[in-house]
């Protein structure tokens, strides 16, 4: 071969190695084909073997596309194609504001493609702001906002516990409005939470009735998650009948081994309202325990004892992280201390036991029932049991055990300060209205202690709940975790295979997808989730992020 002509041969292939799929500018029939598939469209319909056509950020064509070219072609053989799982009850507001949080990997490498943000009562009402500043910087996945109900009462009237006069609630009925105009999806309150938990039923109504002129949503972690759950869902369905809105009963379940089995009640009464016409839907975790916290989270220390209020102000105040251990770690001495002295030990057992108007009281809220231990460095025997059991096999005062574990363990002991019922979450998973969600995060890898659901909630149902148990079938799964979130929603454009809709996609392997982060070693991404397309972006490629950002903020608004 000639000089000339190697020097053209090189050239041709250095132009076909940028780009291997295409010529620059030559026409396609698509920018991205998936063929050979399992299609799982999202309507829980069967499977069936297709192909994919996206165009931009769009699903155009679907069905039998062999021969036809694209700038890149993914084989998806032996493999699902599904619609991107949105997850309907997330935190995620708190992570995708910043670097590097602001991929949502954790999510991604499950396969969801939109997080609902701003649950629990604790969303900005600064829409457009936020929008604004996400996009910015970027995000991974596409985002969903809601607006907290405690946000706009706290910024109305602080922490009070009274009603609000009819200013205070015309001028929350702005905040909500100013929303919902910026493209807010609805609202959500945290009705166990300060100063959600002070509103009446009728308060929350009122709000609600804006969300209404827009079709948007009402969502709620209810009152009472535990032997008062029928009751909370009574109000939420009374707020649905008298507003007209879509509600939603936010991670439904019922926590504590003494209630177990009131959930076929609560599920009961959903059903009824159904068949009444009110428009009432669920999401759950698919885990029997919820968040995980060290031991010492429980105790209640008297609040005029100077020297932890002031080890308190300094390790908030904390300038480094050296400084904010070794803070920490005297006040975790100054506890075992004070434990081991019986009249300081009696006085944090009144405080625990019935309870601190000025704190969190989990153990008067929920009972010695609800805590399972699922760490302990120095007992491995005692993970997985319930504190009330072990009190009562070890015929000891429950407080005293605890007090006594914290001593010898110090943060060594993590516990769930919720635990339910397999057969709850399974009884309530088989309802039809029920999706999956995962009650998580936008959490950079590896930082402190997690629950494992922020990794591993929807590749869990597919593991668990689908393949190994079937609780339900797979297309049944895909639905939970698709177009029934989307319908709630009423978001047009995702959540189905459908020509048309946006290219949100997930390919997996049913027979390989698994959650692996557990409650001890919790940073573990899922995996099986080989693909991930974001609005026809590939953001997740053979298991990997391509380290591209192809998220948006979507809108109420602009949801045509």
């Amino acid at each position: 071969m000639s000089k000339k002509s190697l020097i053209r041969l090189f050239l041709i292939l250095s132009i076909a190695a940028l780009f291997p799929l295409g010529w620059a500018g030559q026409d396609q029939d698509f920018d991205v084909l998936i063929i050979n598939g399992k299609i799982i469209d999202g309507t829980g319909n069967p499977w069936f073997y297709g192909d994919l056509g996206i165009v931009g950020d769009t699903i155009v064509e679907v069905g039998k596309l062999k021969g036809r070219s694209a700038g890149k072609i993914i084989d998806a053989r032996g493999k699902a194609v599904s619609p991107g799982f949105i997850d309907m009850h997330t935190h995620c507001d708190r992570g995708l504001g910043r670097v590097p949080t602001n991929a949502n990997l954790n999510y991604l490498t499950q396969g969801v493609t939109t997080v609902v943000t701003g649950n629990c009562g604790s969303g900005t009402f600064r829409i457009a702001r936020t929008k604004a500043a996400w996009e910015k910087k970027g995000i991974g996945s596409n985002a969903v906002l809601l607006v907290g109900f405690g946000t706009i009462r706290r910024k109305v009237m602080g922490d009070k516990d009274r009603a609000p006069t009819a200013e205070e609630l015309a001028e929350m009925k702005t905040l909500m409005k100013q929303a919902m105009d910026e493209g807010a999806w609805g609202l959500s309150t945290g009705l166990q939470y300060i100063p959600d938990r002070y509103a009446t039923t009728e308060e929350v109504i009122a709000i609600t009735q804006i969300v209404r002129n827009y079709g948007g949503i009402y969502t709620s972690h209810q009152r009472n998650e535990e032997e008062h759950l029928v009751e909370a869902v009574e109000e939420t369905i009374r707020i649905g009948r008298e507003t007209g809105v879509r509600v939603n009963s936010a991670h439904f379940k019922c926590a504590g081994k003494n209630n177990w089995g009131i959930m076929r009640d609560a599920v009961k009464e959903i059903n009824k309202a159904r068949a009444e016409g009110i428009y009432i839907t669920a999401d759950m975790y698919p885990w029997d325990k919820a968040a995980t916290t060290p031991l010492l989270a429980i105790f209640n220390v008297p609040t005029d004892w100077k020297d932890f209020k002031d080890l308190e102000k300094k390790i908030m105040f904390a300038k480094s992280e050296e400084e904010r251990s070794q803070l920490m770690q005297k006040a975790i001495d100054g506890l075992v201390e004070a434990l081991a002295d019986k009249d300081k030990r009696q006085a944090i057992r009144k405080l625990t036991v019935e309870g601190d108007p000025d704190k969190v009281n989990w153990v008067k809220t929920w009972g010695w029932h609800n805590f399972t231990i699922v760490d302990a460095k120095k007992n491995k025997n005692l993970i997985g049991k319930l504190i009330s059991d072990l009190a009562e096999q070890q015929k000891k005062d429950p407080f005293d055990l605890a007090a006594d574990l914290f001593i010898k363990e110090k943060l060594g002991v993590i516990i769930s300060l919720c635990t339910m019922s397999e057969d709850d979450i399974k009884h309530a998973m088989q309802q039809d209205w029920l999706m999956i969600s995962s009650d998580g995060s936008a959490i950079p890898f590896g930082e402190g202690p997690v629950h494992p659901r922020n990794y591993g909630s929807f590749t869990r149902v597919l593991r668990k709940y689908v393949r190994e148990e079937n609780t339900v079938a797979l297309e049944q799964a895909v639905r939970k975790m698709s177009s029934l979130p989307a319908y709630l929603l009423q978001l047009k454009d995702r959540g189905l295979i459908f020509e048309g809709y946006k290219a949100d996609v997930v390919i997996f392997d049913p027979d390989t997808v698994r959650d692996n982060a557990t409650y001890i070693d919790n940073h573990k991404y899922s995996t099986g989730i080989d693909c991930v397309l974001v609005n026809g972006k590939v953001t997740i490629e053979n298991g990997k992020h391509t380290k591209t950002l192809n998220g948006r903020v979507l809108l109420l608004s602009e949801n045509k």
